[in-house]
């Protein structure tokens, strides 16, 4: 006897079409599941065979073969107990139901047959979208997550039980569909517990994050310890314009492949900052089984690396290709994985070991030589792909206790969002949002038939001794900066500004 039914498979973030074959046969008694499954599917055996004989169901007596199709594509986890079981009981005839062809389930079972949730349930369940299945029958816990994805009726179900009712009904199916009052119209900002007003000082660096929060660019600062470049970054994502609802299903759908017991929509852009002793799969992403690593878990927001000369080269050289494609593909056991990281990156660090070389008022310890050392840390090709750099000078005393004209996040986000927009329309209905994304083809639109425009920066880029990318950075920097100010146009002036972000001699 045979029997099937649709279950889902995870690579990256994305949910991919699994079908749990049975084959139910006389012999031996033994259960053999099939398919490139790992550990915890083979366990599975075990689980499943103790939740239908503690939920009240017999375990039929017979060689039974499970088969988890495609079978190249290795399986792990415990999200196929519940259809295996359903399965087991529909070809053992203890299950009478027409649903199996127009549903997908799954779900991990307990012994006693409770179903516990699984992560990446947003993808499966816009998966089930597109597979144009009417039910999707899921973990009871897994269903406000789920709802957030629409045209797609949910059964929770909490235990084995309850599910199996379900599909013996003859027509109540409907009146286990989960019910979400949560709507795309009703959905609100996050809140953050730091805020801009917070900080002393500092007008350059609070206005080279306005701008880089305005373009998405990345961006390097550079001061003695204290003068608040960690501050500064930390409050970075409260000026940024609010994650927009599929940009928050986005960012969700990540999370749901590392968080396990809390479910519930971002709505918060991410702010991510790990320690230089991070390893490269816990930053780039990656194992056995590849996981988003932080700059997938920054997707939509902020990745900052404090003092980036301690972090490996091996490290800071993978950044590369994901500032690049903005996105990252990992392969493992023949299959790829692709998983988004389309960040804002802040580098923080000293200007040498000591951390006060051009420091006012502490000397220096360092030699030139050691501080030439301390910067060849870091490789012209990682500092080439940072459009905006600063430096922080030390807080004087007097400006620690002003605290009038300090503008708050909520101020500074209105002119972020307002020139956002003005990108938004210029970008319409192409692949790219900001002006850090911008090609070849608008670079030369924006400066084209001005002779003026194209003497400044040549003249910059002779001084600097700016490569390709440094100049088509500095013009990307120039747009944003015209466009907080509502101009059509770049001038000569958003240059001279925006070349004030390159710095070209640290030492």
């Amino acid at each position: 006897m045979f029997f099937k039914l649709d279950s889902f498979a995870l690579a990256g973030i994305e949910a991919i079409k699994v079908t749990v074959e049975i084959h139910i046969s006389n012999g031996m008694p033994s259960l053999t599941i099939v398919g490139l499954p790992d550990k915890s599917i083979n366990e599975a055996r075990d689980r499943v065979k103790a939740s239908i004989i503690n939920s009240g169901f017999k375990f039929p007596v017979k060689k039974i073969i499970i088969n988890l199709a495609p079978a190249d594509l290795r399986k792990e986890g415990s999200l196929y107990d519940l259809p295996i079981a359903l399965a087991i009981l529909k070809i053992s005839g203890q299950i009478e139901s027409d649903f199996f062809d127009c549903s997908a389930f799954i779900g991990e079972l307990s012994l006693d047959g409770a179903i516990d949730p699984v992560k990446g349930i947003l993808s499966m369940a816009q998966k089930s979208v597109e597979m144009k299945k009417r039910y999707f029958f899921i973990p009871e816990g897994n269903t406000k997550e789920a709802a957030l994805i629409k045209n797609i009726s949910l059964i929770g179900c909490r235990d084995l039980i309850s599910c199996i009712k379900i599909l013996n009904s003859k027509q109540g199916i409907k009146s286990h569909i989960f019910s979400s009052k949560a709507d795309q119209n009703d959905f609100d900002f996050g809140k953050y517990s730091v805020d801009f007003s917070e900080v002393k000082g500092q007008l350059r660096a609070r206005r080279a994050l306005e701008i880089a929060a305005s373009g998405m660019h990345n961006i390097l600062m550079i001061g003695p310890p204290g003068s608040g470049k960690s501050m500064l970054a930390q409050r970075a994502v409260t000026i940024m314009p609010e994650l927009e609802f599929n940009e928050s299903i986005e960012v969700t759908k990540i999370y749901s492949l590392v968080k396990r017991k809390k479910y519930e929509l971002i709505r918060s852009r991410p702010f991510r900052n790990p320690h230089h002793s991070i390893s490269e799969a816990g930053l780039i992403g990656g194992g056995v089984y590849p996981r988003p690593g932080e700059i997938s878990l920054a997707h939509r927001g902020v990745l900052f690396l404090d003092e980036f000369s301690q972090f490996p080269v091996k490290l800071s050289e993978s950044l590369r290709q994901p500032l690049e494609n903005k996105n990252i593909v990992i392969t493992r056991n023949n299959v790829s994985c692709m998983f988004p990281c389309s960040f804002m990156l802040i580098l923080a660090m000293n200007p040498c070991f000591c951390g006060y070389f051009g420091d006012e008022e502490k000397k220096c310890r360092c030699s030139i030589r050691e501080v030439e050392n301390y910067w060849k840390k870091l490789s012209g090709p990682i500092l080439d792909r940072i459009d905006m750099q600063t430096k922080l000078p030390r807080l004087k005393e007097d400006q620690f206790f002003k605290n009038k004209d300090i503008e708050n996040s909520n101020d500074i986000r209105i002119r972020v969002r307002k020139a956002i927009l003005v990108q938004e329309e210029r970008y319409k209905n192409k692949e790219i949002k900001y002006n850090s994304e911008a090609g070849p083809e608008y670079i030369n639109d924006w400066i084209k038939n001005n002779r003026a425009l194209e003497k400044i920066i040549i003249n910059f880029s002779r001084n600097s001794q700016l490569t390709s990318r440094g100049i088509v950075s500095l013009i990307k920097v120039s747009r944003t900066i015209a466009d907080l100010e509502d101009e059509e146009h770049i001038s000569g002036n958003h240059l001279a500004e925006a070349f004030q972000y390159k710095i070209s001699n640290i030492i």
